[in-house]
């Protein structure tokens, strides 16, 4: 089924609820959504148990958040312009200007073995 430029599998019942669960204005509760919609709990999470049901959603959810990407990064732009350091620091980590640096504390007196086993490695053999 052809909707909006994307091509549904699925219609009725099931597709009402992964629209719900796409959209981000929707405020209720999975009860309200599936009493309104009339399908049992148990039909509900066996219908998410279902990897292309979820793929499903998720193509939803990526439909809405692509359809207010300018605007989020207005929104981030203004924050940063504004001084917020936070904003500045997350947009020069998604521009991949920024990243943390990680640093390990070996000692030099330790025996390599133990230095594995602190990382998760196995020790080395002495033959």
């Amino acid at each position: 089924m052809k909707q909006n430029g994307t091509t549904s599998p699925y219609t009725g019942k099931r597709r009402k609820i992964a629209e719900a669960l796409a959209n981000p204005d929707f405020t209720g509760t999975i009860t309200s959504l599936i009493e309104s919609v009339g399908v049992p709990r148990t039909t509900f999470y066996r219908w998410l148990d279902e990897p292309e049901y979820l793929e499903y959603i998720n193509s939803l959810v990526d439909k809405y958040t692509d359809s207010e990407l300018a605007a989020v990064w207005k929104s981030l732009i203004s924050e940063c312009k504004g001084g917020n350091v936070q904003a500045i620091k997350l947009y020069f980590e998604l521009k991949g200007k920024y990243t943390t640096k990680i640093q390990a504390d070996i000692k030099t007196s330790d025996k390599l073995s133990d230095v594995f086993a602190q990382i998760g490695g196995e020790g080395l053999d002495d033959s």
